[in-house]
């Protein structure tokens, strides 16, 4: 039943890679608009909950749900870079205005995942090394008080936080990208 139902919000194309695309796309799509729902719910049990994020959320989940159509209409690869891109921008604020000490940091894990799985090992790749340089740039920033976020800042962002998010984040973007790599038809073959 699940399978028939995840089956129709696919493009109807028998080339089995873009499915995947699909898939990945869609996946992403339907599993932050239910992760928004769940810190909505949370914000409004801990009575943290304002007006102005659930118009917020409200319009991301219409821009997820808009990349989605995206996707079931066969735009898949404009599907992809369109979250991607906005999956980035995002995290990139939220990490920004709290500092490398926030959670958000780990955040950009999805984004590379989504990247490799959706645009290929390559793009994937280089959207790890942009959000290495990030976080790497926003350390120094923070610890030569240039830029300071909300969040204290400590010396340890940028000796430890910086280079294990680095790491981290090159291999979510390589074992992934490697498979795909493996599982992409040569010329030829």
């Amino acid at each position: 039943m699940i399978a028939r139902w995840w089956n129709r919000l696919l493009p109807t194309t028998s080339h089995p890679a873009l499915r995947a695309r699909a898939s990945a796309i869609l996946a992403a799509c339907i599993s932050i608009s239910l992760a928004f729902v769940v810190l909505l719910l949370t914000w409004l049990l801990s009575g943290d909950l304002e007006g102005a994020t659930v118009v917020a959320a409200g319009v991301f989940v219409a821009v997820l749900f808009s990349i989605g159509v995206l996707v079931r209409r066969g735009r898949v690869l404009l599907a992809g870079w369109l979250l991607t891109g906005i999956l980035l921008l995002l995290i990139t604020a939220d990490v920004w205005s709290y500092g490398l000490g926030s959670p958000a940091a780990a955040g950009y894990i999805i984004p590379i995942l989504l990247a490799v799985c959706a645009l290929g090992g390559g793009t994937g790749m280089g959207v790890a090394v942009a959000c290495s340089l990030s976080v790497w740039l926003l350390a120094w920033g923070e610890v030569a008080g240039w830029h300071i976020p909300y969040s204290p800042v400590e010396v340890s962002h940028l000796t430890f936080n910086a280079p294990a998010l680095s790491v981290i984040f090159l291999i979510a973007a390589a074992i992934p990208g490697a498979m795909a790599h493996s599982l992409t038809p040569k010329e030829g073959t």
